[in-house]
């Protein structure tokens, strides 16, 4: 599980290190994680897998109906194609390839975001501009997952409920 939020930098030769937090976020004891598979990501960033996250991605993927929708096929084909296995460094580092870097905008100060499955690579201003328009509807957003069925614990709905909703 992916968590959290790391602030880095990208150096001059395209490089930027993964913090090691993320590196063992599924290894409890075990050895970190090396190697990692980026590619386009929504909203203007750059979506970052490990290789078994990465497996159940395509899995997934590739277990829909994707000759009966133009939009799945599109997505599977872009996420697909630009997909990048990457390997850490000796230093814990990875190299962005220009495409990646160019499409998430990414200049020196950047920000890696753990979302849950997987960790996103963010330019730090466009993470700034991107957290100040939706932080305001994070309320709104959890009551529409939680209409919908979908997992968020119980006990978050619970706590943002004032003394007379109980």
């Amino acid at each position: 599980m992916f968590v959290g939020k790391y602030e880095v930098r990208l150096d001059t030769k395209n490089r930027v290190i993964v913090p090691q937090r993320l590196r063992e976020s599924q290894r409890e004891g075990g050895p970190l994680w090396s190697s990692f598979y980026l590619t386009l990501g929504a909203e203007g960033c750059i979506f970052v897998y490990t290789p078994e996250g990465w497996q159940r991605l395509m899995e997934e993927m590739g277990a829909t109906k994707a000759l009966a929708d133009e939009t799945l096929r599109s997505v599977q084909r872009l996420v697909a194609a630009h997909a990048d296995l990457r390997e850490c460094d000796a230093q814990g580092r990875i190299v962005l390839q220009d495409e990646l870097r160019e499409h998430a905008g990414l200049k020196r100060d950047v920000v890696w975001v753990g979302a849950v499955g997987r960790a996103e690579i963010w330019d730090k201003e466009h993470w700034a501009l991107y957290q100040k328009r939706n932080i305001a509807h994070l309320s709104e957003k959890m009551d529409i997952i939680s209409r919908a069925g979908l997992a968020l614990p119980n006990n978050l709905n619970a706590s943002r409920k004032g003394p007379s909703e109980s």
